[in-house]
């Protein structure tokens, strides 16, 4: 099978290599930079907008978030609130989104718990709980923290900052807030991560059979591209909840990444059994079959596809891809003009993928592959959205 179905964009390097030469500044020269600074934040604004005067405003606001995060990392003064917020009023006078400060507080909190104001940092995250499942897991963590010892001694109010701390992990797996909404902590091992995974652990221990925690670690293990983490948690929940179809989905996308076809086609016939009238589990038939190039299952399962209601043009538009994968290419074009013509006049969907095709059928051999390759991956994209597959997984 092919591992064609994603694409990856490459981040910006300039842009990166920008906020390294800054920090390096930052952390050689703290005493400067806090003696001065508006100036700094004049600076860090400027050199922005003369350097990338298109740059969208989340990636803007994001470079300054960092850069506000190393000066508070970097600072040499005590880790009080007042001077954190002084440094935030200047920070955010830089942002063009004015109102939205969600990531220089967790910067804020996260400083404030590693000296030990639990308390504090509390405060500043609960200003943001649920806008990012990673929030409630430091939240969680803050009251385990204090959980383990109150002033050196085990009692009545470290019991209850326990249950705290159950109940937030508890809360978070069951309101199953959005991830990774935070570009500043979007790196696998950043402090938020490490506090994420490591009350993850802990709360897989207090809450063993509830789903949802499995839920949102293997979501987070996506979104950090962790491979062999994914496969552990599915494979414990797989195990626990054989019946769950977010997790059956799961697996079976997995397999088909690591390109076990034996292994998706069991998935699949478990997930006909379990939901046999979904449109996840008929699609994944026919994107199994696609993949392995089999006409003969993809045809049966084309054939519950169209009883269960599947709108013409994707299916026409997955019979051109079966085609392509059988390296079919004058049956490929008859397919599509099939779909072409139940498609409106204006649909410039289908014209961009016409010249795409073309492309593929016409095109010399290295633009062939990239034809196909990118003809098969939008086409995947678009029956996705148009099937509604696996909104229910976000």
């Amino acid at each position: 099978m092919e591992g064609i179905w994603r694409s990856k964009v490459p981040g910006n390097r300039r842009l990166e290599q920008l906020q390294a030469t800054m920090n390096s500044y930052i952390e050689k020269n703290i005493a400067r930079v806090e003696a001065n600074l508006p100036v700094f934040f004049g600076h860090v604004t400027a050199t922005l907008d003369k350097t990338f005067p298109n740059l969208d405003d989340r990636a803007y606001d994001d470079f300054i978030d960092a850069i506000t995060g190393t000066v508070i990392n970097a600072t040499r003064e005590a880790p009080t609130a007042e001077y954190f917020e002084k440094i935030l009023r200047h920070a955010m006078r830089g942002k063009r989104r004015k109102r939205e400060r969600t990531t220089l507080d967790v910067i804020v909190a996260l400083r404030l718990l590693d000296a030990g104001n639990y308390h504090l940092a509390t405060d500043y995250l609960m200003r943001h709980r649920n806008y990012d499942g990673r929030i409630n897991a430091a939240i969680a963590y803050c009251y385990h923290i204090q959980s383990r010892a109150v002033n050196g001694e085990q009692g009545a109010q470290s019991s209850d900052m326990e249950i705290r701390a159950r109940e937030e992990m508890l809360y978070l797996a069951r309101s199953r807030p959005p991830l990774n909404r935070l570009g500043v902590f979007d790196r696998k091992g950043t402090r938020l991560n490490q506090i994420f995974w490591s009350m993850f652990d802990l709360a897989l221990t207090w809450f063993p059979s509830e789903s949802g925690l499995y839920r949102i670690g293997i979501l987070q293990t996506k979104h950090e591209n962790d491979l062999e983490h994914r496969q552990r948690l599915l494979g414990h929940a797989i195990k626990q909840f054989p019946d769950n179809k977010f997790f059956l989905a799961e697996a079976f996308d997995t397999c088909i990444e690591l390109r076990k076809g034996s292994e998706a086609a069991a998935i699949v016939k478990q997930m006909l059994q379990q939901y046999p009238n979904d449109h996840d589990t008929l699609y994944s038939g026919l994107k199994l079959a696609i993949l392995g190039a089999q006409p003969e299952p993809y045809a049966n399962f084309r054939k519950l596809a169209i009883i269960k209601g599947f709108p013409k043009c994707p299916l026409l538009l997955l019979d051109t891809v079966l085609e392509i994968m059988c390296n079919h290419k004058a049956a490929s074009y008859l397919c599509f003009e099939e779909a072409k013509k139940i498609a409106s006049a204006r649909d410039y969907y289908i014209t961009a993928l016409d010249y795409i095709l073309r492309d593929y059928i016409d095109g010399g051999e290295g633009r062939e592959i990239r034809a196909k390759s990118a003809f098969i991956t939008s086409v995947d994209r678009y029956c996705m959205r148009v099937l509604k597959i696996g909104e229910d997984r976000l």
